[in-house]
C-alpha cells in the first residue's frame, strides 16, 4: 500500500481557530486548515490533538461523539 501525503498552504491570522474533519465515507483522510504544530492520538485511539500555530488552545477532537473541545494551554 502506498501512503500519500499532501500540503495545502494558505495565510491565516493568528487566534484564527484551527479546523479539521475526517473524509465522511472511508475515514482515511484529515482535512486541516491553517497552520498545525502537532497533532497525535490518545493511547486508546479516541480522542486526536491538535496544537494549532501562534495559539494558546489544543483542539481536542472526539472520534467516538465526533465533538470538539479546546484546551487553554497557557502556553504560546
Amino acid at each position: 500500500m502506498k501512503d500519500s501525503l499532501y500540503f495545502y498552504h494558505e495565510k491565516s491570522g493568528p487566534g484564527t481557530p484551527i479546523q479539521f474533519t475526517w473524509q465522511k465515507t472511508s475515514g482515511n483522510y484529515l482535512a486541516v486548515t491553517g497552520n498545525c504544530v502537532a497533532m497525535d492520538w490518545d493511547k486508546d485511539g479516541d480522542i486526536l490533538a491538535v496544537i494549532a500555530e501562534k495559539s494558546s488552545c489544543i483542539y481536542l477532537w472526539d472520534a467516538n461523539t465526533n465533538k470538539t473541545s479546546q484546551l487553554d494551554s497557557g502556553m504560546r
